[in-house]
């Protein structure tokens, strides 16, 4: 295939992943695979109490000196290194670290790069020895990085290092030479047991402080001892493993840079949450190398045996005479292993997903899709009742999944209810899903078994499609989103007019752009019963779609909470923070400029501003005026879409200042509950039944409070959209605040009637 290097998205990366390549195979086979890259470390101990490594319990031992380091180095295997990363142990504990840095710098002439990677505990020293160190480097007009290892937050940290003030004195150090100097310096995070479900908090500040920084799974490791470090490294359950994969895919989407860095968190994502090989090679495969501080030589820190001692014996015969060992690691290791060693990304990958994102942006371009739909036939309307309707062999369901809701999974719980619930259901359920790791989990938390996710986008996908006797759009709103695109694709490639369509349980909005109004209305042109959730909805498509045979019903995830109510899933509660006191339970969502609408970008910011503040205030004083204890829940836990852990721990910080400003607080111990990790539905209804107030913002939060029938209020962030119109069609607009309410302060007189309203004290 020739390629149109004008159609590349970036010629110039292009250009230089081929440069690499070419770069790469010209050292492994012409250069004989001589290493590029070499770990050195200078020592084997440690000031640090770490979990997830002991060489801390090492007493002082054999170290190279200086003049060793050299005369290792000139070595003919070591001729062609352009990059030493200086670790230990904690190299800055070496007082003469400075000469080897000199050694390095003198010995090594085709040196790109020197970095190190300090523990940063003795805050003076480490400081005084890097800068000491970077001189030298500058000297010698090779770049220098450091970096600083932070596993958390304050006390986390601290704890998972096993040195109280570890994180103030490492904080420092990264604020002063990523500030005070031009040391590239970034921060390195390893997740254990012990702080998984608190490194989100160190992401989020990370990007609030604009700093950089890696995070990476704790491995077993044979140089630091730490085989038997068996409750902390790699010992997730498998809440904690699917909240990894959460992370790791806001990591790859919304903080990392590097295509190469990417591709690793992709690779750990999908080998941590699901369970895959790993998928992406490994510099020590081919062009790294490791030397201990007793000059031991060995072909990766995670699993290589000592091959010899380069103090007395030739490096590249060390080297080279056990090959057989490094084929070895290869066949039995790599595949299992998780450390983030870091593999380049070739130019044949690049220009692979690039040829994909042609492809597929060509498949599903709206413009093409809505081109063949039209020259299809509507579709003969008939009953909307799925439980009602002659059952069919193989059902596809499609739709938002795979960055689903607490609320839309309880619309999937329904809709797949209902399908078993025919007199001879289907003998095969698939669920389309954009994330099949997040849809396969809801699947689990709702104890749904024998069904099948395809992936959204693949060939998987098109023929479960081709194959489908119905389809079904479960769920979530009609809206403006581009993922639209794949369901007027299915609807409109089904294989026949004898395969059944419907709209079962969405609602319709917002939805402004032409191409997706047009969308929409195929859709439902298309489908041969549409059910939508609310009036509005109903009044739109008839009106603004050409919509014909229309029918309005109760959200479908009302069938999931009657479920709930009946006593029949309360058996797996693990999330509830305050079972013996009263509490306000909340459950926010960030409030996005989708829903601004006529604001313009200034606009909605100062609003949005203003939003959070008075929301933090109010909720202060709820909790003070009441006495009652805070309970932030998230209806939502991943990236797409929103995660609301993101925005309750924003909102929990600033709730905590203006309850300490206000200083009456009666209540014993902490009174804020933020929750760090993913909330099944289950757990959110027990969580709502046992608060004393709901303060709802999600959509299905109100929904949910409603049929659960207990006090809340509910913070309308539609702007007059489904939130409104839901409370108007139960009568209880009067629990409604909107957006300017609590932006104006306005909540502060309307408060007072509702909490009367509610009748709860």
């Amino acid at each position: 295939m020739i390629l149109n290097r004008s159609k590349l998205r970036s010629p110039k990366l292009a250009s230089s992943l081929i440069n690499q390549d070419i770069n790469r195979i010209y050292r492994r086979h012409i250069l004989g695979g001589l290493p590029t890259t070499l770990n050195l470390l200078v020592n084997d101990v440690c000031n640090s109490k770490c979990q997830m490594c002991l060489i801390w319990k090492n007493k002082p031992d054999r170290e190279f000196l200086p003049v060793e380091l050299e005369s290792i180095l000139s070595d003919s295997l070591f001729k062609r290194l352009e990059y030493v990363g200086v670790s230990g142990g904690e190299p800055t504990l070496r007082k003469d670290l400075v000469k080897i840095f000199e050694i390095l710098c003198q010995k090594t002439p085709k040196l790109k790069g020197l970095g190190i990677i300090t523990n940063g505990i003795l805050h003076d020293v480490v400081k005084d020895r890097i800068l000491s160190c970077s001189r030298i480097c500058e000297e010698h007009a090779i770049p220098f990085n450091v970096m600083v290892s932070i596993d958390g937050v304050g006390a986390v940290h601290d704890v998972v290092r096993g040195r109280p003030g570890n994180f103030e004195s490492s904080i420092k150090l990264l604020e002063f030479f990523a500030q005070e100097t031009h040391i590239p310096t970034s921060f390195g995070c390893t997740i254990t047991k012990e702080n998984v479900f608190q490194v989100d908090e160190l992401l989020d500040y990370a990007k609030e402080k604009n700093i950089y920084g890696r995070f990476r799974i704790a491995e077993f490791i044979e140089r630091l001892y730490n085989t038997q470090q068996t409750d902390y490294i790699r010992a997730f359950d498998d809440l904690e493993a699917y909240h990894l994969g959460l992370l790791f895919h806001r990591l790859e989407k919304d903080f990392e840079v590097s295509k190469t860095h990417q591709k690793t968190y992709s690779n750990i994502r999908k080998m941590v949450a699901e369970g895959k090989p790993r998928s992406i090679g490994c510099p020590y495969q081919s062009e790294s190398v490791v030397i201990t501080s007793r000059g031991d030589l060995l072909y990766c820190s995670p699993k290589s045996p000592i091959l010899g001692n380069t103090l007395t014996s030739s490096a590249s015969s060390i080297y080279y005479s056990n090959l057989k060992i490094r084929d070895k690691i290869k066949a039995e290791d790599c595949q299992t292993c998780i450390h983030d060693y870091h593999e380049p990304l070739t130019f044949w990958q690049y220009l692979s997903g690039q040829l994909n994102t042609k492809k597929q942006s060509r498949k599903y371009n709206i413009k093409r899709l809505l081109i063949h739909s039209k020259g299809l036939s509507s579709a003969i309307k008939n009953s909307s009742d799925l439980d009602k309707v002659v059952s069919r062999n193989r059902v596809l369901i499609v739709g938002w999944y795979g960055t689903e809701t607490v609320g839309d999974k309880a619309i999937l719980w329904s809709i797949i209810n209902n399908l078993r619930s025919r007199s001879n259901a289907p003998e095969l359920i698939e669920v389309s899903s954009l994330f099949p790791f997040v849809t396969k989990w809801t699947l689990r938390e709702l104890e749904i078994h024998d069904i099948s996710v395809v992936e959204t986008y693949t060939d998987e996908f098109e023929d479960s499609v081709s194959l489908a006797d119905e389809i079904i759009m479960g769920g979530g709103p009609l809206m403006d989103l581009k993922v639209l695109d794949h369901v007027l694709y299915a609807f409109s490639h089904a294989s026949s007019t004898n395969v059944k369509k419907s709209i079962y349980g969405c609602g319709i909005g917002p939805l402004a752009r032409d191409e997706y109004i047009e969308t929409v209305s195929e859709i439902i042109r298309l489908s041969n019963s549409v059910t939508l959730r609310d009036s509005a909805s109903v009044k739109f498509c008839i009106e603004q779609l050409k919509g014909k045979n229309i029918a309005c019903s109760e959200d479908p995830a009302t069938d999931f909470i009657e479920f709930y109510k009946n006593g029949q899933n309360h058996s797996k509660r693990r999330y509830f923070p305050f079972p013996d006191k009263e509490y306000l339970a909340c459950f926010l969502r960030e409030w996005g400029k989708d829903y601004s609408y006529d604001l313009n970008e200034s606009d909605y910011n100062d609003q949005k501003h203003s939003f959070e503040k008075n929301l933090t205030e109010m909720i202060a004083h709820i909790s003070l005026s009441q006495s009652l204890y805070v309970n932030l829940l998230p209806m939502h836990s991943f990236h797409v879409g929103g995660d609301d852990r993101i925005f309750n721990r924003k909102i929990s910080k600033e709730v905590k200042k203006a309850i300490e400003r206000v200083g009456s607080c009666q209540l014993p111990g902490s009174i804020i509950d933020c929750a760090s990790v993913p909330v099944s539905p289950t757990d959110i209804l027990e969580n709502m039944s046992h608060a004393k107030i709901c303060l709802c913002m999600r959509f299905h939060s109100v929904l949910f409070a409603e049929n659960l029938d207990i006090p809340y209020i509910a913070i309308d962030y539609t702007r007059g959209g489904k939130i409104e119109a839901f409370l108007r069609g139960k009568g209880k607009i009067n629990r409604m605040l909107t957006i300017e309410d609590i932006s104006s302060g306005q909540w502060r007189k309307k408060i007072v009637s509702i909490l009367e309203s509610l009748k709860v004290f």
